[in-house]
Parts: C-alpha cells; structure tokens; sequence
C-alpha cells in the first residue's frame, strides 16, 4: 500500500479527529450549548512553559519506534504549584495516545542517555511540587510509542500549565462538567518518518484550547 501523502490528508486529516476528541466534553454538555475559548488575557496562574523538538526514536534492540518530547517548566506564579502534567498525543491514523503508557523504563533511560541530560526526568518522576523561581525550573521527557510511523499530522495537548477550567452542564442530565485550558501544539511530518530518523517534526502551530 502506498504511503499517504499531503495530498491524501484530505482523506483522513486530523483536524477532524482533533475536533471530535476536543469536542466531546461540550457535546455532552449539550448541542445547543457553545464550547467556550479560553480567556484572551490569562486571569488565573499559568506556568512558563519552553517546549523542545518532537522526534522519533527507534529502539536499537528490536527495532520498535516511539515518538519523544522534552521541555522545561518553571513557575512564575506566585505560589508553589503541583506539576501533574498530561500529555496527549493524536496523529492523522486515528491514534490517541497518553503519555507514558506502553513504554518500557528501559527505552526512557536509552532516550535520557541519548539526550545527555540527567536531570531530565520522566513522565512519572516530574510529578510532584514545582516551586518557584528559575532554580526550580525542571526538565521533562515524554514517550509513546509510534505502533503507526506512516503519519502526516500530528497533534500533542498539554495539560496542567493553568488553572484556568470552564464548567459547562448537560443540559439532559444536569451533570456539570470542567474544561481545562490546554495547549495544543500542531505537527507535519515531512516525508517518511522512518527514513528521517531523529530529526524534528516540523512545527506548524500552536493555540491554547478548553478540553
């Protein structure tokens, strides 16, 4: 089979399954209710977040390949705040994946090693206290595995940064439901993904969304 093209997005493009995840929280809210945007001008804390490249990695053991993401978090806010982060990745094949599941310790020490940072920690170890201040700044790597490399588009959902939330209710049942402010950030994969190795994921944009 053919691997898809640009052209073949149109296809399977992946802003339609970004809108019917990033949709389903005001869908249970109700049709008739409007998904609510973020605040233009952030009135709640927010966290100073620098992300890294988006890259692929392939397990020189058995050949299993995992896309790979780092960043630094500091806290600005005033206060100490609990950095819990949840990082979601969607791609143009119908796959959503949740950070750090599925991927063996083994293969986050081998991508450690490879970025030559020690300090960097994973998913599960950077959970905890941030407090505040530039010397508190810590370091992040975030994994899943890549079972589909035949992408065009992809997409990752941070959330944790803010503390911005919009409650939305069901009209039929009366259930209310939070939205937290969440950043998205939109990737194209140029070419083969195998064949480009560790070579960043082209960047096409970001914007802060309500999930």
């Amino acid at each position: 089979m053919a691997r898809p093209t640009t052209r073949t997005l149109l296809l399977r493009p992946l802003a339609v399954i970004v809108m019917l995840a990033t949709a389903a929280a005001s869908l249970l809210a109700g049709a008739a209710q409007a998904h609510p945007d973020p605040a233009s001008i952030p009135y709640r804390w927010e966290l100073d977040f620098k992300p890294g490249p988006l890259r692929l990695y392939v397990d020189p053991i058995d050949g299993a390949a995992y896309w790979y993401f780092t960043y630094q978090i500091l806290n600005r806010t005033g206060s100490d705040q609990v950095w819990a982060p949840t990082l979601v990745l969607f791609t143009d094949a119908g796959e959503i994946l949740a950070s750090g599941r599925e991927v063996r310790p083994r293969i986050e020490e081998s991508i450690r090693e490879l970025l030559g940072n020690p300090l960097m920690e994973t998913q599960n170890e950077i959970i905890g206290d941030l407090l505040q201040g530039r010397e508190h700044a810590r370091d992040g790597l975030v994994v899943w595995p890549a079972e589909e490399t035949a992408v065009n588009e992809m997409s990752v959902f941070i959330g944790g940064l803010s503390g911005e939330t919009a409650r939305v209710r069901n009209p039929s049942t009366g259930e209310e439901i939070i939205l937290r402010k969440t950043l998205q950030r939109d990737y194209l994969v140029r070419g083969d993904a195998l064949a480009r190795g560790s070579k960043p994921v082209e960047l096409r944009g970001q914007r802060w969304v309500l999930r």
